[in-house]
């Protein structure tokens, strides 16, 4: 009886244990066959998950490019009308900032369509600071 390990009798005398070849063929076989680490095809891959499809055309890329920037234009103007109306609101003793913050995070779901309400709860959490300076004793109530 030897007294070497397992592990040792595994690395030195280079014994490992064939996969039966109908197990193996099963997986060539299936071409949907997905690795466990990667989450990607293990065969005949033609479409790489982790890349966005390409553009149709150049002229395509251009034209979505530039109406972004003119999209990202509108919301910063739209985003900037919105706190003038949260800072007059406020600055004209209608009521306070902790109001507007209740008021913003609850009520009527009808009031505003879907996102809207995130939108202007990220425009009051860039602007909350400023609110501060209108109240009686710097903070927001």
């Amino acid at each position: 009886m030897s007294k070497k390990s397992n592990y040792k009798k595994l690395m030195t005398e280079s014994i490992f244990v064939q996969a039966p070849k109908s197990t193996t063929s099963i997986i060539n076989n299936n071409s949907d066959a997905f690795d466990f680490f990667t989450s990607k095809r293990v065969f005949g891959e033609k479409n790489n998950i982790d890349e966005a499809p390409a553009f149709s055309s150049l002229e395509a890329k251009q034209h979505v490019d530039k109406d972004l920037v003119l999209m990202s234009k509108y919301l910063g103007k739209a985003s900037q009308q919105v706190i003038k109306t949260m800072m007059d609101g406020v600055k004209g003793g209608k009521y306070d900032a902790m109001d507007l913050q209740r008021g913003i995070q609850m009520g009527p779901v009808k009031r505003t369509h879907f996102g809207e309400t995130d939108f202007i709860q990220q425009l009051w959490r860039k602007v909350r600071s400023g609110f501060r300076r209108y109240s009686n004793r710097g903070k927001l109530r």
